[in-house]
């Protein structure tokens, strides 16, 4: 399996991403991997928010994120064509609710743990999947987002080695299975089987 792997300062923008989806539609389909991270400083920004949060100043906190889901609606907006729009606008859209139901979350405890710092990263990861995937679907490409918070919280934070084995084979049986359908899997990095 190929595995094409694009850092934070590989996708910081539109244009950056245009290149990079560039190389991946140049790039032979079959058996082909995506994984992307945040975009930019996308992950400091939402280390920042949830540290604000867990100071108990939510109102930075959601200003931080109000910031953070702008940009990724600009980025995404100018990657998406019209007729495929409110489908990428709802899908970050949730995912920007998500973030903002775990800020007042931390303000609430008053803490942001190492958990929650990863959760909080994955948000960033998340949003880059769905805007990587839309962007090569717009280019022709099969894609699609492997970024439920589902498959992020069972594999970072299942509370047993049995259910973490499970959801770990489970994402690779997802991964093979749009391989096979000569689909490509784009995937959070911190995702990614180590197995690829």
């Amino acid at each position: 399996m190929t595995v094409l792997k694009f850092d934070s300062s590989q996708i910081t923008d539109e244009a950056s991403i245009s290149q990079a989806v560039e190389r991946v539609v140049n790039t032979p389909p079959e058996y082909l991997l995506v994984t992307v991270s945040g975009m930019g400083q996308t992950e400091k920004r939402l280390l920042e928010a949830g540290e604000k949060s867990a100071s108990q100043d939510l109102v930075l906190a959601s200003t931080l994120a109000e910031g953070i889901r702008t940009f990724h609606m600009q980025v995404a907006r100018q990657l998406t064509s019209e007729s495929t729009w409110s489908e990428t606008q709802s899908f970050l859209s949730e995912l920007f609710e998500e973030l903002s139901d775990l800020l007042k979350g931390m303000c609430l405890i008053g803490e942001l743990s190492i958990q929650g710092r990863i959760i909080l990263k994955s948000y960033g990861e998340r949003a880059s999947a769905l805007i990587f995937a839309q962007a090569l679907r717009e280019k022709g490409v099969a894609a699609q987002a492997l970024c439920t918070r589902q498959s992020y919280l069972g594999k970072r934070t299942s509370v047993t080695e049995e259910l973490q084995e499970r959801t770990r084979s489970d994402f690779s049986r997802q991964i093979s299975a749009l391989s096979a359908q000569s689909t490509v899997p784009v995937v959070p990095s911190s995702l990614c089987p180590d197995t690829f």
